[in-house]
């Protein structure tokens, strides 16, 4: 048996078709089936296919940058089989597969790549990035290429440009008016809103014959640049991420942020660099206005006693951001007014902040800083955010090899497989230094001389071997731009869906996610965590036993729920035998013999 997809047969091959295999057929009762083709129970590769009658959709196409599958499994899908794709939001995540759909000649010739104006904006530097990051780690390692330069040109010539649709004098859109080449008699529709996640980004809701299901895509309402999340209208079936689920309520901005500034206010006084790994759309963005607004906290001055960096793909994702500062579909309104009254129309970059553009720059940041001096302080902020690519692990390999003492400050969700996930389990486990093996380049032709950095030979080619000290690593909460549990529960509710199903998010968030919403969501009768490759029909009354609805054959969260109760009565029962066999005098040993005796 297939131990990861107990659901499905264990010799699937690519032409493997979940809709015949599950013996679902769209019809006007059932006018929609959605299928995951990843994204279901892990943050990553998002990809949801949904089936009409007439056409063939896809909400997203991300890729994986943790362990596992990197992208959608797309199994079963013919060349020009994809309609059109919808896009929630620029996130690599949900958009790094694109370039493989293409690559595969997946999408008809007409398909087009519907999405926000700044997601659009966003995406095309992102999957620039992602291209140059694929062709590196396929040029000398056993994975294979999967798309090209022209794959990623080709999906930037599918992007077309969608608005909000939630005003009220706003009609819903037609799929027949977005895509003229379409069955004429397709009655598919569509509105979208403001997810507050990331600028432009999206929930979707799309409705056939009566039936409505909800995308929620990565909800947000976090980020005080944004404006709140739209209103969704109430549907039958509501696919919401998890990726925050078991997390009742984050840490306030504002808590997060002081925190932050007394520890850089430390570094800058006792002459510490700081590495603060982010991710390039959204948390770049987010700290910025920090430090703009709260950068005078800081002791000394920007460029005098402190270096702010800005460093690789953060500075073109915070240019897409101030090309919008002025538009207030897509930023709240204390931002409009700002920029639109006083003239700040660049409120994501500090004065007197260091941009570079090459390695010479780069490592002109460390030749202007010495400890002795203390000034000069490097505050560093560079993608990735996981440590996992970019500049941030060649940042960190500089700083660990030229000083002392140092600081690492990852500021959000941190993969498994990922070097930003490891360095935090290393810490977690009190280990006081933890040593990996990075595919990661210096600034200059080597690394500084240090017995904390080397080149090693591996089978996968020339790799860095980094061994940095875990008290350099603070982990700073409360800046995710994920909406938390109580947030997700309220977007559920504003939606008193029938059906929920869980997507993008850890299996542990999920199980007491889902008992969370059904508590809580008086209109729900049922709820599924997604399983990849099965189709979930969009119908009214679905049947609660459906294959597509039900837990795992095996491992599934409802036995081990089950199991945990079982051993809490057995527990509660070898305690009442203990107590009494200690009264009639019995040794440990005695009892430990009884003990082994109930459990077997």
């Amino acid at each position: 048996m297939n131990t990861e997809t107990p659901w499905l047969p264990s010799d699937i091959d690519e032409s493997f078709a979940p809709l015949s295999h599950f013996d679902i057929t769209t019809t006007d009762d059932m006018p929609i089936a959605v299928t995951p083709r990843g994204g279901g129970r892990e943050v990553g590769r998002s990809c949801y296919q949904l089936d009409t009658q007439y056409g063939t959709y896809l909400i997203d196409c991300g890729l994986s940058q943790g362990g596992g599958d990197k992208f959608p499994d797309l199994r079963g899908l013919s060349p020009d089989d994809v309609d059109s794709v919808f896009l929630t939001h620029a996130h690599i995540d949900h958009s790094g597969g694109l370039p493989v759909l293409e690559n595969r000649g997946l999408l008809d010739d007409d398909a087009k790549i519907f999405a926000t104006e700044p997601t659009i904006q966003i995406a095309q530097t992102l999957l620039q990035d992602s291209l140059k990051l694929h062709l590196r780690e396929t040029a000398d390692g056993p994975a294979e290429q999967q798309f090209t330069e022209a794959d990623v040109e080709s999906v930037f010539r599918r992007f077309s440009a969608i608005e909000y649709t939630t005003d009220t004098d706003t009609e819903p859109l037609t799929v027949r008016d977005l895509i003229p080449e379409t069955d004429e008699v397709e009655p598919l529709t569509l509105q979208v809103g403001n997810a507050a996640h990331l600028l432009g980004s999206a929930w979707f809701a799309f409705e056939s014959h009566g039936h409505r299901v909800v995308f929620s895509g990565d909800i947000g309402g976090r980020a005080k640049q944004l404006p709140d999340i739209d209103v969704p209208p109430q549907a039958d079936h509501l696919f919401i991420e998890s990726t925050y689920g078991a997390t009742h309520s984050h840490r306030s901005l504002s808590d997060a942020g002081t925190e932050l500034f007394e520890l850089l206010g430390d570094a800058i006084r006792n002459g510490e660099p700081v590495l603060i790994p982010t991710f390039a759309t959204g948390r770049a963005q987010t700290l910025l206005l920090m430090f703009n607004d709260r950068g005078h906290a800081l002791p000394g001055d920007i460029g005098v006693d402190y270096q702010l960096v800005v460093d690789g793909m953060a500075q073109d994702i915070t240019d897409h951001y101030h090309e919008y500062v002025t538009d207030d579909m897509y930023y709240d309104t204390g931002v409009v007014n700002r920029a639109t009254e006083t003239g700040m129309t660049t409120p994501f970059l500090p004065s007197g902040i260091t941009t570079p553009r090459t390695d010479r720059e780069r490592r002109r940041i460390f030749e202007r800083f010495s400890p002795a001096r203390g000034e000069q302080v490097p505050i560093i902020l560079a993608p990735s955010g996981m440590l996992s690519g970019g500049n941030s692990p060649r940042y960190l390999g500089e700083l660990i090899a030229r000083y002392d003492d140092g600081h690492v400050v990852p500021t959000g969700y941190q993969a498994n497989g990922t070097l930003g996930n490891a360095l935090q389990n290393a810490k977690k486990g009190g280990t006081e230094k933890a040593t990996r093996l990075v595919d990661t380049n210096p600034f200059g032709n080597d690394w500084p001389a240090s017995d904390r950095i080397s080149w090693v030979e591996t089978d996968d080619g020339t790799k860095t071997r980094m061994t940095v000290p875990t008290r350099w690593l603070h982990s700073l909460s409360g800046l995710s731009a994920h909406a938390a549990q109580n947030g997700l529960l309220s977007f559920a509710r504003d939606i008193s869906p029938e059906t929920i199903t869980l997507i993008h998010g850890p299996a542990y968030a999920q199980e007491g996610f889902g008992a969370h919403l059904m508590d809580n969501v008086e209109s729900s009768e049922q709820l599924s965590r997604a399983r990849l490759l099965t189709p979930i029909p969009i119908e009214r009354d679905p049947d609660i036993d459906a294959a597509t609805l039900s837990e795992d054959v095996t491992s599934s969260s409802g036995e081990i729920r089950t199991q945990i109760d079982d051993l809490h009565d057995t527990v509660t029962a070898l305690s009442e035998e203990i107590a009494d066999t200690r009264n009639d005098g019995l040794s440990e040993a005695e009892v430990r013999a009884i003990v082994r005796d109930m459990i077997n």
